[in-house]
């Protein structure tokens, strides 16, 4: 067990690049952020094709990456944490990826087992970005981790080869802290039968599903001001995006999970179900 003050989330895809974790791990920070007041960190731990901080290059210039802490080694603290992370607010701050291999800039093993106790020490909450599949970083944090987003497409052939392909990772995704999300679900109309049958043929007992959205898809990758178009929809009293809505959603779940229940929030305590807007309204089909 962890003896740290900060609570860990790990965004991670554990089959093929592209399913949207990095989207995820944004959206989910941005929202956890404005939801808690709480002082939050996302870290890009992904390979050079994550583009998570470019998501947000035009909101926040971000001088530092995960290369400037490397260069500490095991020295690295708390402190220096937050000083080579980009503030994009008061309270919530990003840190980029590698932009210097890790074969140039080694570290000691023990390094991100350090960079992790130090980064739950500066901040409440702390969001890393992970790898595609799984490596021993990946595992490190999925082990230690206090809740788990495991994105996936709907793809199920794609699906079935990775499940069927590894039983630790089989078993991370089927993990109790785990909450299964199927990203970028497109036919409102066909999304609650592609999460029944996902949740059946590949015998989860439950997921989260969060739709498709061409304006989110802009401001991300097109604009890079992902926060700036988000943090807008966040202000109104209700989005008509329905990915807006369903994140406010999975982020009270995750906040009631992780803090006290959110007095403001009609938060669900089950990762037993399903969350969809219907006809404008919102759902939960249970599994």
């Amino acid at each position: 067990m962890r003896d740290n003050k900060g609570s860990l989330i790990a965004v991670w895809v554990p089959g093929n690049h592209g399913a949207g974790g990095s989207t995820i791990a944004n959206l989910v920070g941005i929202t956890l952020q404005h939801m808690t007041y709480k002082r939050t960190l996302i870290v890009n731990m992904g390979s050079p094709r994550n583009y998570m901080e470019q998501y947000l290059k035009n909101d926040v210039d971000a001088r530092f990456s995960m290369d400037h802490l490397r260069g500490f080694n095991m020295n690295i603290s708390s402190e220096l944490i937050k000083i080579y992370s980009t503030s994009v607010n008061d309270l919530l701050y990003i840190l980029p990826n590698c932009r210097i291999t890790k074969e140039v800039c080694k570290v000691e093993e023990g390094f991100y087992q350090r960079f992790l106790e130090k980064a739950l020490e500066a901040y409440e909450i702390v969001i890393v970005d992970l790898e595609t599949g799984l490596n021993l970083e990946n595992q490190l944090f999925l082990n230690q981790a206090d809740i788990i987003l495991a994105v996936m497409n709907e793809n199920e052939l794609m699906l079935r080869e990775t499940f069927e392909g590894s039983k630790t990772i089989r078993e991370f995704i089927k993990n109790d802290k785990t909450i299964p999300i199927f990203n970028g679900l497109h036919s409102m109309e066909d999304e609650y039968k592609t999460i029944k049958r996902l949740n059946n043929n590949l015998k989860l007992r439950g997921s989260y599903g969060v739709s498709f959205d061409v304006e989110v898809n802009k401001a991300a990758c097109c604009e890079g001001k992902l926060y700036s178009f988000f943090k807008k929809e966040l202000n109104k009293k209700s989005s008509n995006i329905p990915m807006i809505e369903q994140t406010k959603e999975l982020s009270g779940i995750i906040a009631d999970k992780l803090f006290k229940p959110l007095d403001d929030m009609q938060v669900n305590n089950s990762l037993i179900n399903i969350v969809f807007p219907k006809k404008k309204h919102w759902g939960e089909i249970d599994v």
